[in-house]
């Protein structure tokens, strides 16, 4: 039996589902294996790094990494396309707006901002935009369960 084709044993698996959930090498190899939690840095990279430089690996992380992108109700793509759509069909400059500011802030376009945590902490208020709503006008056809994502907001008062 070649390497290619040598099942992944429960560590091997438990690493490549570990880096799929998007964790480090180094991370993934430490929850795949408790006794490298004692071990130096430098062997941990290695051992992880020589693990996932195997062929049969990285198919079985590409595999988990399809299933999981299949099983998301509600990717980014789908995210900008729904806010595409309200830019270039709403009437109302307010959805409008809203829609720009929070594709940029989806892509980091806003410039990092300093906060100041000295003194007391008053009251917030933030007007939220009912997006559920929007999208359930605009995007007719978007299954049920997309649209729960966005549940209604409460009206807030003015």
């Amino acid at each position: 039996m070649s390497a290619k084709r040598r099942k992944l044993s429960p560590t091997e698996e438990r690493f490549a589902v570990a880096l799929a959930e998007g964790r480090s090498q180094a991370e993934a190899y430490r929850l795949a294996n408790p006794k490298s939690a004692r071990w130096k840095h430098a062997s941990l990279y290695t051992k992880a790094s020589e693990l996932m430089a195997e062929e049969r690996l990285q198919v079985r992380v590409a595999a988990l990494q399809r299933e999981l992108a299949a099983q998301s109700l509600w990717s980014r793509v789908q995210s900008v396309q729904a806010l595409r759509k309200v830019v270039l069909e709403s009437s109302r400059n307010a959805d409008i707006v809203a829609a720009v500011k929070e594709l940029n802030a989806m892509h980091g376009y806003h410039a990092p901002h300093r906060v100041e945590h000295s003194g007391a902490v008053g009251a917030i208020e933030r007007r939220i935009i009912d997006v559920g709503a929007a999208v359930r006008e605009r995007v007719p056809e978007a299954e049920p369960a997309v649209l729960d994502v966005f549940p209604l907001a409460p009206a807030l008062p003015r």
